[in-house]
């Protein structure tokens, strides 16, 4: 659903985390892979110590054997009836990261505790989705690309905050670049700008006539000044590529 001011669709986020296989009390027999390094434009590359509320754990990827997201509607509805019969509190989508130089599924999953995280693996298990024998996968940069729902609403002209998470913005902007030119452009705006603490990556909805294409920033001290200036420098940077 789509008005002037807010924007409720499926949509997408590409961005670029480091990765490896979770440490955990727990032996899985799945390839789970934990999120060593979320928003790294903010926290890792200038060292800001997350509060306690951003402490572990955070973004978990369970590996699946396929390579696609044609499980989708099947995803979607094995969580709801897991989340039914089971009464556990997490949240889950599908998506794709890089492995070892192939593009591979997985559901990624946020939740408040670890703990339950055995029962959730063996609940989609039990609803035929099949993962990756567990390994041992060192810390390395992924390219992550989920698909999820989102509620977003415009507070500027082309510039949206997230409804359901705090700190997280959207610039609207006309066009889509490969990953690797909207990396050199966002390094550019970094480099050329005084304010650096921020994480930037892309995102996009769907609606009727195709795809709003978006550039997300996570930034816990920004304000609408900042997000115009973002705004005007990926507009220029974005129409010379």
């Amino acid at each position: 659903m789509e008005n002037n001011k807010r924007i409720e669709s499926l949509g997408f986020v590409i961005k670029k985390e480091k990765v490896a296989t979770i440490e955990s009390d727990y032996k899985f027999h799945e390839l789970i892979l934990e999120d060593l390094d979320p928003y790294p434009g903010f926290y890792d590359h200038y060292h800001i110590p997350m509060n306690e509320k951003e402490q572990k754990p955070r973004s978990i990827f369970a590996v699946i054997k396929n390579n696609s997201l044609d499980e989708m509607d099947n995803f979607i509805r094995a969580t709801v009836n897991i989340k039914n019969e089971t009464g556990l509190k997490f949240d889950a989508v599908m998506g794709l990261l890089e492995l070892q130089n192939t593009t591979t599924a997985c559901i990624r999953i946020n939740m408040d505790k670890y703990e339950p995280l055995p029962e959730i693996i063996s609940q989609y298990s039990k609803s035929g989705f099949t993962f990756l024998a567990n390994r041992s996968i060192k810390p390395y940069i992924s390219l992550i690309s989920v698909r999820k729902y989102m509620i977003i609403e415009e507070i500027s002209d082309r510039i949206y905050r997230d409804t359901e998470m705090a700190d997280i913005y959207y610039i609207k902007v006309d066009k889509y670049l490969p990953w690797e030119q909207f990396e050199k452009v966002s390094i550019s705006i970094r480099n050329n700008w005084d304010h650096k603490v921020y994480d930037a990556a892309q995102a996009g909805v769907y609606c009727k006539k195709g795809v709003v294409e978006l550039v997300r920033i996570y930034d816990r001290e920004t304000n609408l000044e900042r997000l115009k200036y973002l705004q005007d420098k990926y507009e220029i940077e974005i129409a010379r590529n």
